[in-house]
């Protein structure tokens, strides 16, 4: 059986990814104690993009912190999932959306808050399928799925290519996989929110 290796360069194409994932992410504190990830948008207008379950169901936004500061909902679809906050003073340059989804056999990798540890988790995974649906009610799609499962606390956190730019959103996990929608449906339903790029 042979071995799968990972090639040299891919290490060292990680690393400067991992640096600019540093200083665009953010950690959303949610009431007394859970947790969710966000990452900058538009810098001007100190934008971030998260899910939009991390608010549930009935919290108030004064019950929310980004970056230890408050937020403000700026645009919230419960059905795609996806909410973009205004945090004042975050002084963190934005991350810049993929043009299009990956496809199957694309590597990419998430970045965010798991188990609201007090540093974002990086994990390299897979696009297993960049088409699939889940049958259940008020559950968007199509989802990109990836082969390694996110972990609590990574929800509404980037999920970036080799060039850093955005191709999913951390929503959903199982024990095996991860689940969220692709840059296409992120472009659609935020675009406008975005910086703006020359």
């Amino acid at each position: 059986v042979g071995l799968f290796v990972v090639p040299a360069h891919s290490a060292s194409v990680w690393s400067a990814v991992v640096e600019r994932l540093e200083k665009s992410t953010v950690f959303i504190q949610i009431g007394e104690s859970g947790g969710c990830t966000g990452f900058v948008i538009n810098e001007e207008k100190d934008y971030i993009l998260t899910a939009a379950h991390c608010f549930g169901d009935d919290l108030n936004a004064k019950d929310v912190y980004a970056n230890s500061e408050p937020v403000k909902v700026i645009y919230k679809d419960a059905k795609k999932d996806l909410m973009v906050l205004e945090v004042e003073g975050l002084d963190k340059p934005a991350l810049t959306l993929a043009k299009t989804n990956p496809k199957i056999g694309d590597q990419v990798a998430s970045f965010g808050y798991g188990y609201a540890l007090e540093r974002p988790m990086f994990r390299v995974a897979f696009i297993s399928d960049d088409r699939a649906y889940i049958h259940e009610s008020n559950i968007g799609g199509p989802f990109l799925v990836i082969d390694a499962a996110f972990v609590g606390g990574q929800s509404g956190g980037p999920v970036v290519n080799e060039a850093g730019e955005v191709v999913m959103i951390v929503q959903r996990a199982s024990n095996l996989v991860g689940l969220g929608v692709g840059a296409e449906i992120i472009k659609e339903k935020t675009g406008k929110h975005w910086a703006k790029r020359p």
